[in-house]
């Protein structure tokens, strides 16, 4: 329960910003940053690609939708290479 009023200038206040136009370069990097946390929490390939469909995951789901299924696979493989490197097939 909060006990005091926020702060006008609060640098924990959350803001959202809403980011017209990506390149495909800044979509792969967003893409990346969200396929490498949920690698490292242990997911897999399928599911990694399910949450990139699902439009209750709305960063991804923009990635997915600003590009196709196969841009996104190929950057879900990429962040598997870097954090599982010694497994080549799909998990």
């Amino acid at each position: 329960m909060q006990k005091e009023e926020w702060e006008k200038d609060d640098p924990l206040e959350l803001v959202g910003v809403q980011l017209p136009n990506q390149t495909e370069a800044q979509l792969r990097d967003m893409a990346l940053c969200f396929a490498e946390e949920f690698i490292r929490e242990g997911w897999g390939h399928d599911k990694l690609l399910k949450m990139f469909r699902n439009p209750f995951y709305q960063g991804p789901y923009l990635v997915w939708k600003q590009t196709s299924d196969d841009f996104v696979k190929s950057v879900i493989d990429e962040a598997v290479k870097m954090w599982r490197p010694h497994r080549e097939e799909k998990i």
